[in-house]
């Protein structure tokens, strides 16, 4: 089983889940789900130290529901054939709303309007599927005027400096591939470094960037594969190997999705429509800059 829960809770939720006990919990319960669980019962199954607060927790985070001294799941597990159909439609009209952009901005839509209306939500929801989906992260790093962006559509997180403080930030074992980047800029302040790259990226935008002394904010930039050098007539310029993309001229409105739906509804259904048109647009992993206005 699965779970999926909303952003705004997710450090509780997600301590919760990742509890040892929380899987074969909600497997007992769910495979008991036509019965009377009354505590005696669970203990019996469930002897680990503390177990009873445990419980009080998912009680208190309406995960289980305690009544008349019974216990139940109090979240919906969802599967596809229930809302197939719906799916469906969702994705397909979105792919007729983008089938006029080139693939570039197709993956620009995926990052930003259909982020938004996807996973973006001020609403608390908690649900499980019995199937696999894909795993899907948007990483985003940077400072007031500009946003790193990365989307990451594997468990292994791609090659890219919004990848690279999101392992900084929570402190998680650095992949191979990113160990020359620590070398270079080991645990540098997020603010302090992408204030420093604004600098130089606007003056490759405007085409006056000159490299005239080392500098391990330029280096970290060709090392992650975010400016590349171009050699013109015997010089060496410098480009953006991202797409540079203002939020301004971005916005485009996309048909809503599963309105009218609960909260957990909706999300399940979004999050399939996602899927959906990652395999549909054939998408691979995808990293880009925001210019904010």
């Amino acid at each position: 089983m699965n779970y999926f829960y909303s952003q705004n809770h997710q450090q509780l939720l997600s301590k919760l889940v990742n509890n040892a006990v929380f899987p074969t919990l909600i497997e007992y319960l769910h495979h008991h789900q036509e019965e009377d669980i009354i505590l005696r019962e669970l203990k019996k199954n469930f002897d680990q130290p503390k177990f009873e607060a445990f419980l009080d927790q998912l009680i208190d985070e309406n995960l289980i529901k305690r009544e008349n001294r019974r216990y139940k799941l109090n979240f919906p597990i969802f599967e596809e054939e229930t809302y197939q159909k719906e799916i469906e439609e969702a994705a397909a009209q979105i792919l007729q709303a983008i089938s006029h952009l080139s693939q570039t901005e197709k993956q620009l839509v995926m990052g930003n309007e259909c982020w938004q209306e996807c996973f973006v939500s001020n609403s608390t929801y908690f649900y499980a599927t019995l199937e696999d989906l894909i795993p899907v992260t948007r990483q985003v790093a940077g400072n007031e005027n500009y946003r790193f962006v990365s989307l990451n559509y594997h468990n292994k997180l791609s090659y890219s400096l919004a990848n690279y403080f999101y392992l900084q930030k929570k402190q998680l074992p650095v992949p191979s591939e990113f160990l020359k980047l620590v070398e270079l800029i080991g645990d540098v302040n997020e603010t302090y470094y992408f204030d420093q790259v604004e600098v130089i990226i606007e003056r490759i935008q405007a085409q006056k960037y000159k490299n005239r002394r080392s500098s391990i904010f330029f280096d970290s930039l060709i090392l992650s594969n975010t400016v590349k050098v171009v050699k013109t007539d015997d010089q060496l310029n410098y480009q953006l190997a991202l797409p540079l993309v203002k939020t301004a001229n971005s916005r485009r409105q996309l048909p809503k999705i599963a309105a009218g739906r609960t909260v957990e509804e909706h999300a399940y259904i979004a999050r399939k429509v996602y899927d959906r048109l990652i395999k549909e647009l054939n998408l691979a992993d995808f990293s880009y800059i925001e210019k904010i206005n």
